[in-house]
């Protein structure tokens, strides 16, 4: 009887803490993926510039390069598209940085210009919180936010 009631105990725990998971469970983002023109090109960049973790992509047929953007969420850049597109600053992607002063010098050392939202060449915008925030574009024309935000 006694054995009876712990396993019984044991299983109404395991139910409840798998409800609890499944309760608080939420997406999680997987990858974003940007079509561009030269994938050397843009590949360089995200590498380079931006400091992406290049990871092994499955298709290996010269048309992707994946990064590692978190721990479970990747950049896949796609080659193809015709042309670069101008894109608007609302629609960008955003990358953390330790140091605000160390990205810039790396954005000098490759001759990018950066501004803050509303445009002022070489200027950073800070945020209500504190966060510093400069924005720029990839060689496609999407555009990149780089924050000190430390989550």
């Amino acid at each position: 009887m006694k054995n009876t009631i712990l396993l019984l105990f044991f299983a109404i725990m395991g139910v409840s803490t798998s409800i609890q998971a499944q309760t608080k469970k939420y997406p999680s983002l997987n990858h974003i993926a940007i079509y561009v023109v030269n994938l050397e090109q843009s590949t360089t960049f995200y590498r380079d510039v931006i400091g992406l973790e290049v990871m092994d992509e499955p298709f290996k047929d010269g048309r992707h390069s994946w990064f590692r953007v978190g721990e479970h969420s990747q950049l896949h850049i796609i080659s193809g598209a015709a042309t670069a597109t101008v894109h608007p600053k609302d629609t960008h992607l955003c990358f953390s940085v330790p140091s605000m002063k160390a990205f810039i010098a790396v954005l000098e050392k490759n001759h990018i210009t950066y501004e803050d939202w509303p445009g002022r060449p070489n200027t950073i915008n800070k945020r209500v919180d504190g966060v510093q925030q400069i924005y720029f574009r990839d060689p496609d024309g999407y555009w990149i936010e780089i924050n000190d935000d430390k989550y």
